[in-house]
């Protein structure tokens, strides 16, 4: 992914409301889920700060489309992954990702996903370069692997933006079904590591960082093993911010994954790109807009 047009390098604004983004990804994690598994860190998350469980993903509802817009912040149509299978893309259109619009105004961009075969490792690399990542680690294959590699980085890049992606859920769902025992067992994993994030990060005591949890897509809605239809329970995803002052409440109707790479350039108080489709739910001086 490239950038097809740039702009003056831009500098936070003295007014945002937060010096950190935290992006976490709960691959596969159904919004219908949280009702009915005791996901209690993503529940007390909600709780306090902005959330909604309907809000709408990307078509075609899989992974690497998916992060594809969450990295651009346009849908897989204008970024180019339209399909399950990441690779370095030709866009169809401009595209500014999201950690260059961050590295541009000299702030850190971090990524953490979990390890891939040999063989996909250049393609990996090339793709994380493109994006913009000033630091790029895959490895570990569930939540908490993931999470104790990105631990250093989390205790000391206080500013800029750190993503991410928690597999769990996704590889429980293909392998068993979604919603089946496996299933539970491995979404309860995921809200263990949110919690460790969540201290880790000290979202609760630290108002300048932005804790912004999602899912990448649902599952189990036209076939038990599998979420790459429009059926509403695979393209329908929970989101919950917090932290960095953010007000509690549901968040506006029609909320959509696409809203939140300009939600977190928004709390950095850098502009947003003119390619972004999505719209920022929290920005400077205040979150006053964030809830409905």
């Amino acid at each position: 992914m490239t950038t097809a047009q740039r702009h003056p390098r831009a500098r936070p604004s003295v007014e945002a409301p937060a010096r950190r983004v935290i992006i976490a990804v709960l691959d596969g994690l159904r919004a219908d889920a949280i009702a009915e598994i005791p996901l209690l860190q993503l529940r007390a998350l909600m709780a306090r700060g902005a959330w909604t469980t309907s809000a709408r993903t990307i078509g075609p509802s899989v992974t690497a489309a998916a992060m594809g817009s969450l990295l651009t912040g346009v849908p897989p149509q204008t970024h180019g992954l339209q399909s399950d299978r990441f690779s370095v893309p030709r866009p169809n259109g401009p595209v500014h990702p999201l950690p260059a619009q961050v590295r541009a105004a000299g702030l850190p961009a971090s990524g953490f996903v979990r390890q891939v075969p040999w063989m996909l490792k250049s393609v990996a690399h090339g793709l994380a370069r493109q994006l913009g990542f000033t630091r790029a680690v895959f490895g570990g294959r569930c939540a908490q692997e993931i999470l104790a590699g990105a631990a250093q980085t989390i205790a000391e890049q206080h500013e800029g933006l750190i993503v991410l992606h928690w597999p769990d859920a996704d590889i429980a769902g293909h392998a068993h079904g979604w919603m089946s025992l496996e299933y539970r067992a491995a979404a309860l994993r995921l809200d263990a590591a949110l919690g460790e994030l969540i201290e880790r990060a000290g979202v609760h005591d630290d108002d300048r960082t932005c804790l912004i949890a999602l899912a990448d897509h649902g599952g189990g809605g036209a076939q038990p093993f599998g979420h790459d239809s429009d059926h509403p329970i695979d393209r329908t995803i929970p989101i919950a911010v917090a932290g960095a002052g953010v007000p509690p409440g549901p968040l506006p109707v029609g909320t959509s994954l696409l809203d939140v790479p300009a939600t977190a350039l928004s709390a950095l108080g850098l502009p947003l790109p003119s390619s972004y489709v999505g719209r920022a739910l929290v920005g400077a001086p205040t979150f006053a807009s964030l809830v409905a």
